[in-house]
């Protein structure tokens, strides 16, 4: 890897290949192609095939297609031989996320189960092989590892979501400074409200939100990328965001457990 220009404009690193999870949609989908853009062979992982094939035709580098279900451990066992392969990728995207919408007491438990399978077991799991692979290899390389804004304070109404992001957020700091000696770079985005799929699959009505409080998943994916070439352990893109994150960072837990229910209503 190395330093150079691209599609996030100011500072970049340049990957030799990337691993995306997630890739058939949203930021997960945005981050392929702006690292195709750069000249970054690829391997995009998710369960919808015919999405993959489709960013794999459109895109104009090496570009293999990994259909898995990371709720399956047999599937992502797959995932993580590829990991292993002989063909070093030296950059790690855990995008592959979801969320429900609602009181904990009423959501379907296996959908929670599930929630929890692949924004917490799969991510822990790939982030584990990639930062052991990395070492092995001589260091060198890069996880960037993709949390919300949702991981700085309790989620009344998305409960399991909050909280994997939470354990996103604090397994990539600790990764963050435990391989730094190994040259190999761990960030956690941390992005708020995007204009992706994500609501409609969580049930989530935004229609409520402000305009001014959106981003584009391209403009996350570039924040991400510029934040994993820096070697920054958390990334908050957007003004607003940065700056909602910090104020919750700020308040004690029972001004942010009063607040936060407040807000979202």
């Amino acid at each position: 890897m190395r330093v150079t220009g691209g599609p996030w404009h100011d500072w970049a690193m340049r990957w030799n290949r990337a691993l995306v999870t997630g890739a058939s949609s949203g930021i997960g989908r945005a981050i392929a192609q702006q690292l195709a853009v750069d000249g970054t062979r690829l391997v995009i992982v998710a369960r919808d095939r015919e999405r993959l094939e489709a960013l794999a035709s459109e895109v104009d580098v090496d570009c293999e297609v990994l259909v898995a279900d990371l709720s399956d451990r047999d599937a992502l066992a797959n995932v993580e031989a590829r990991l292993r392969d002989e063909s070093p990728i030296d950059l790690v995207v855990n995008n592959a996320g979801f969320g429900q919408t609602g009181p904990l007491h009423e959501l379907n438990a296996e959908r929670e189960t599930g929630v929890i399978e692949v924004n917490v077991i799969a991510l822990h799991r790939l982030s584990q092989v990639a930062a052991e692979v990395m070492v092995q290899r001589g260091g060198g390389g890069g996880i960037l590892n993709v949390s919300s804004v949702a991981a700085f304070a309790p989620g009344p109404n998305s409960a399991t979501y909050a909280a994997t992001k939470a354990f996103v957020s604090s397994l990539s700091e600790a990764l963050h400074a435990e391989l730094i000696e190994h040259h190999v770079h761990v960030t956690a985005l941390c992005p708020g409200f995007t204009r992706t799929e994500f609501q409609d699959r969580a049930d989530f009505d935004a229609s409520k939100v402000p305009d001014r409080l959106w981003q584009s998943a391209d403009d996350v994916a570039a924040a991400g990328l510029r934040g994993i070439g820096q070697n920054r352990a958390v990334v908050v893109p957007g003004g607003m965001n940065k700056v909602g994150a910090g104020l919750l960072n700020a308040l004690p837990g029972p001004a942010r457990r009063f607040l936060v229910p407040r807000v979202l209503s």
